[in-house]
């Protein structure tokens, strides 16, 4: 629920579709997106700019603490699917989102691709953060 009309942290969840199925993270810290976009800037004989904006897609991290082998198993099946010469399809990411005055809001991000950029740094006493990074085609309003 939000705070004081902020959004925080907990009025998010996220479900991820891979083409092996729904990848169960345990414990999800953090999910962040950011649009991309194409700039063409035109400077007709005028001297007065424009510049063009051209969506071309969106990218992002899943920041986790290591509970299990969900990562580590999802990216050695990536690999194992490389090395064989199989295909690697694409998946989705739906953003779930309680908004302050109640109602949901819910994006999907389409074509994505992920990658397993940190597999985390073992130490002695710490917990083993892991990062997987991704990129979409685009992100669509689903309610």
């Amino acid at each position: 629920m939000p705070t004081l009309g902020y959004t925080v942290g907990r009025d998010i969840a996220v479900d991820i579709n891979t083409p092996t199925g729904k990848l169960r993270i345990p414990k999800i810290i953090s999910f962040d997106s950011k649009p991309q976009v194409s700039t063409h800037k035109i400077t007709p004989l005028n001297g007065i700019t424009d510049e063009l904006q051209i969506p071309v897609g969106w990218n992002g991290t899943i920041s986790a603490e290591r509970m299990d082998a969900t990562l580590d198993d999802f990216w050695a099946r990536w690999e194992d699917n490389y090395y064989n010469g199989i295909d690697q399809p694409r998946g989705t990411i739906t953003e779930t989102i309680t908004e302050a005055n109640g109602t949901i809001s819910v994006y999907r991000y389409e074509g994505v691709s992920f990658h397993l950029t940190d597999a985390g740094n073992k130490q002695g006493e710490k917990t083993v953060n892991q990062t997987l990074s991704w990129t979409a085609n685009r992100r669509k309003k689903v309610n």
